[in-house]
């Protein structure tokens, strides 16, 4: 599957409009054209701390005749850092860049995963803006920003928050920060401790109570960082142990039992590199405190009116479907739409007619708004 044009794009988040503090960020991205003439929409498809790369999903998309800019933000390859807030003014500069300069008449945000948070987060804000400093205190006025909403918003298999994700799959058995070692067996869900799947609803009433115990921890040493001034990053360890992924019992979908997105749940848990694992005070605070985090796209969804599609993916082996279903309750959008793409994993790997069925409704979706 071959595209028509791709070219390297760049901008500057910064200036008086799309930064407060006067920042210029330079960014980068790529814009995939599905001929010699732009179409008359674009899809922007965001990367909220991962670095922009061609997925089959984008190919597809623009090979049905819809342009689109990929494109992440400063923190692109640099998740330790990333505070949620600051990611919008590299949102609205790349808004801004799409409609000023390509020339787009209608700019639709297309999140995948942790992206449609991402994508709500600051259509909320474009619409309303309330913030006016991090979690962590630091000012940051996002009404002098000058981000403009974009046309529309596509979710797919987009999670309601990181904060709400790691609450399920951060593992409850570490006992101590400083001592990962150190281990609590009747949570260890890995261990001969606790009993095989299914889980009978008083464990797992425990062990999430114990998942949320153990964030708060967390955001109380974060705190207690910030206050000292020591901001350097630290290590989370133990960050997949979500009963999720053993139990098809709990939010079932068609997803495998004994699997995640990115492997064997247990090794993932013990891997050096993992969710959430090495995290700055600002960035736990703002992505993955439960308490702090200002972004959840339940919230979002709630306070915009935005033409919005939402898919689920029907074996998503990452989110789980209930996140899906919450959002799009949620919505107030009277022109909202809701699809399933049965057997789809959260990637689509390996799956070509998943991967058409989705390319084809956003297209299709796009191409009704134009």
């Amino acid at each position: 599957m071959t595209t028509g044009l791709m070219r390297w794009v760049a901008t500057e988040a910064g200036g008086c409009r799309s930064a407060p503090d006067r920042e210029r960020i330079p960014l980068n991205g790529l814009l995939l054209q599905a001929g010699e003439r732009p179409s008359r929409s674009l899809y922007l498809f965001l990367r909220p701390a991962g670095a922009w790369h061609l997925m089959p999903l984008e190919e597809a998309i623009v090979a049905r005749g819809i342009d689109l800019l990929t494109v992440s933000t400063r923190y692109a390859r640099n998740e330790a850092l990333a505070v949620v807030e600051r990611s919008l003014l590299d949102v609205g500069a790349w808004v801004r860049f799409a409609r000023e300069t390509l020339g787009y008449a209608r700019v639709n945000l297309l999140g995948w995963s942790g992206s449609g948070t991402l994508s709500a987060f600051y259509q909320e804000q474009a619409t309303r803006p309330t913030i006016v400093e991090t979690p962590d205190h630091t000012p940051l006025r996002l009404a002098e920003a000058g981000l403009e909403p974009a046309d529309g918003l596509v979710f797919l298999g987009a999670h309601t928050s990181r904060a709400r994700m790691l609450a399920d799959i951060i593992d409850p058995a570490v006992m101590a920060e400083e001592a990962p070692g150190e281990r609590d067996l009747a949570l260890d869900l890995y261990g001969e401790g606790v009993p095989a799947p299914p889980y009978d609803q008083a464990f797992l009433a425990t062990y999430r109570a114990a998942q949320r115990a153990r964030i708060r921890r967390i955001s109380a040493l974060a705190w207690e960082r910030i206050d000292e001034g020591r901001l350097d990053p630290f290590i989370v360890p133990g960050t997949m142990a979500d009963p999720h992924f053993l139990d098809p019992t709990i939010d079932p979908n068609g997803r495998p039992a004994g699997r995640c997105w990115l492997g064997v749940p247990q090794a993932v848990n013990q891997s050096p590199a993992g969710i959430a694992r090495v995290t700055t005070p600002e960035a736990w605070l703002s992505q993955w405190s439960i308490e702090d985090s200002n972004v959840d796209a339940v919230w979002s969804v709630a306070a915009i009116g935005s033409p919005l599609l939402v898919i689920e993916n029907g074996a998503d082996d990452a989110v789980p479907p209930g996140h899906v279903r919450e959002t799009f309750a949620a919505a107030m959008s009277r022109d909202k739409r809701y699809l399933t793409i049965p057997g789809a994993s959260h990637s689509y790997a390996g799956q070509p007619d998943a991967l058409a069925s989705v390319a084809d409704a956003v297209c299709a979706w796009a191409s009704e708004r134009h």
